[in-house]
């Protein structure tokens, strides 16, 4: 049975600082992308399981195909480290039964309607309302960059947003 190493909702996915530092920290084996778009798109799916490091295997799943994985084997034996493109996509798969025991947030970018909270995060007030939301089902929420710099617990960061 897989082990859920760590839980990132990042929009850039499979980047430098996954694959040099989070990949490392948590000590997964296997990344699993929960993506609707990214699952469909054969050629940009290739893209991000040729960046992954030798030795480490990349699954891409839909929210639907991912949370019926983990009910029938839990993505196999490796320790995992699951990465979401956005908060939506974290949310609806807790919504199906998906464990998200811990959300870490990661780089979320910026644009209009977007509050920049902590370095290369910002939020909007869909992404507030719904890590509030998986907040309030037990999860614990949490920012955080890089392994380096300290983690900003989600209610510090929407503070922010006022």
């Amino acid at each position: 049975m897989g082990k859920i190493k760590l839980i990132r909702a990042d929009f850039r996915l499979i980047h430098g600082q996954v694959i040099t530092k989070w990949l490392k920290e948590a000590g997964a084996k296997k990344l699993v992308i929960i993506n609707d778009a990214l699952a469909k798109d054969d050629f940009l799916g290739n893209i991000y399981v040729m960046a992954a490091p030798p030795g480490i295997k990349v699954e891409i799943k839909t929210i639907d195909d991912a949370v019926k994985q983990w009910q029938e084997d839990a993505f196999g034996a490796e320790d995992l480290l699951i990465l979401f493109k956005s908060v939506k996509d974290s949310y609806q798969a807790q919504l199906l039964g998906f464990p998200i025991e811990t959300l870490q947030i990661g780089g979320l970018g910026g644009g209009p309607g977007r509050v920049n909270v902590l370095n290369q995060i910002s939020l909007d007030q869909e992404d507030a309302e719904l890590l509030k939301e998986i907040q309030s089902k037990g999860t614990h929420v949490y920012l955080h960059v890089l392994p380096t710099e300290p983690k900003v617990e989600l209610n510090a960061a929407l503070s922010k947003m006022n």
